[in-house]
């Protein structure tokens, strides 16, 4: 894992090599108080560190924490209990969410420049959602377009108007309930009940109640990808772009799940 933090130790000047700085200034109560929070925060949660990370920095760092669940796996058994089965430090978590056109602005840094594409029937949308809906699956339009209020991207290749984000089975995806598994997933199965957790998905999310009703090949399967809701994008720079404003959240790697019964 790679070290997302310089060091920003350096040798300290001793004797007559100290350069005087005239008398020493009190740090004032309120800027200490706000140091000391920052860093009991990140105390006690440690994933917050990666909203700080490069798109570089945290490829390795996800990267590397897959390999050690990896090698996790092959050493901790799933544990059955009245409740269900507990798998623990055996999945990562991620959010996904359907960006909302309203968000998409040049005034954000987003390429607005309307156009159509296959499925669209002429109308035109902003490039950068168009892109975001390709990626997401579902997006939230401005207008709604015969009493339907979202476009989708479907088998690949072109757009469709839609009524609401469903599932690969049409199950209408629910804002911190529904998620997604892989189809290679070993262990869990499509309409599971989930219980998971975790410091991070339970603080951004708000839950701990998850129900699988959504997979797919693109999914990693170790990888449980939970479904935020509507929302405009964090951002128009780099990975902001898949990530609601809402949250920080980007990877949830100390987690426990229980499939129950």
């Amino acid at each position: 894992m790679i070290a997302p933090w310089r060091d920003g130790r350096c040798k300290r000047p001793s004797g007559s090599d100290r350069p005087n700085f005239g008398p020493r200034q009190r740090v004032p109560l309120q800027v200490l108080l706000f140091v000391l929070s920052a860093v009991f925060v990140f105390a006690e949660n440690p994933e917050i560190a990666m909203d700080k990370m490069t798109d570089e920095e945290l490829r390795a760092f996800r990267d590397q924490r897959i390999i050690e669940l990896r090698a996790h796996r092959l050493q901790v058994h799933p544990e059955q209990t009245a409740e269900g089965i507990i798998y623990p430090r055996l999945f990562f978590c991620t959010i996904y969410y359907t960006p909302k056109e309203s968000g998409f602005t040049a005034e954000r840094g987003f390429d607005a420049t309307p156009i159509s594409a296959a499925g669209l029937h002429g109308r035109k949308y902003p490039r950068d959602f168009l892109l975001a809906v390709k990626k997401e699956g579902f997006g939230r339009i401005n207008e709604p377009v015969d009493g339907r209020n979202y476009i989708r991207w479907i088998d690949g290749k072109r757009y469709a108007f839609a009524e609401t984000p469903v599932g690969r089975r049409g199950e209408v995806l629910v804002p911190r309930r529904s998620c997604a598994i892989s189809s290679r997933n070993r262990f869990l199965r499509q309409h599971v009940r989930l219980k998971i957790k975790s410091q991070t998905v339970n603080e951004e999310t708000g839950s701990d109640e998850w129900f699988v009703c959504d997979t797919g090949a693109g999914v990693h399967p170790l990888q449980i990808d939970l479904y935020w809701g509507e929302d405009e994008p964090h951002g128009a720079i780099g990975r902001q772009r898949a990530r609601p404003s809402g949250t920080w959240m980007e990877y949830a790697f100390d987690v426990e799940v229980t499939a129950r019964r």
